[in-house]
């Protein structure tokens, strides 16, 4: 798992992304990442007081421009 979107499925059936991690170049020790991963989701879940899942999908590039 390289790129997750954090959140929770609304009722009609949408899926709310609080947050998205990306590790696709693999900066990152995957089993860091992962870690990484659980840590956001109880957190964010702590804080909204939802029941958050982390779904395997890429919801925004892995690149931007910023000037």
């Amino acid at each position: 798992m390289n790129t997750v979107s954090i959140g929770f499925h609304r009722e009609d059936g949408d899926f709310a992304i609080l947050a998205t991690l990306n590790n696709n170049d693999n900066h990152i020790d995957d089993d860091i990442f992962n870690e990484l991963v659980k840590l956001m989701t109880m957190t964010l879940g702590h804080a909204t007081e939802r029941h958050l899942v982390a779904l395997e999908r890429q919801d925004t590039p892995d690149y931007v421009e910023t000037a």
